[in-house]
């Protein structure tokens, strides 16, 4: 397949930091999201008032998947931050589809 020597990819810190940066943001864009929703539920619960929490559902929903998305792309950045590996790039070349 690969016929030169492995010499492994260099480490990419730069890239591996932004992925960790990327991964927290996510986790607390949907952690907060989650408190806030809860303390929302308390506050209408509390007041009778059905407003506070239909207009907040819209917010909490576009917040939880940017969280979501976030989390994914923090974590393609730490596992891969090389892209991908010599071998699969061959495979892709090599195929039917050029």
């Amino acid at each position: 397949m690969n016929e030169e020597a492995d010499t492994g990819w260099p480490a990419q810190p730069r890239l591996k930091r932004a992925g960790r940066i990327l991964f927290i943001l996510g986790i607390a864009i949907v952690v907060g999201g989650i408190v806030l929703g809860l303390s929302v539920v308390l506050v209408a619960a509390y007041t009778g008032s059905l407003v506070i929490v239909s207009n907040y559902g819209g917010y909490a929903i576009l917040a939880f998947l940017l969280g979501i998305l976030l989390i994914v792309a923090g974590l393609i950045a730490l596992i891969l931050p090389g892209g991908f590996s010599k071998d699969a790039v061959w495979a892709m070349r090599s195929g039917p589809f050029k």
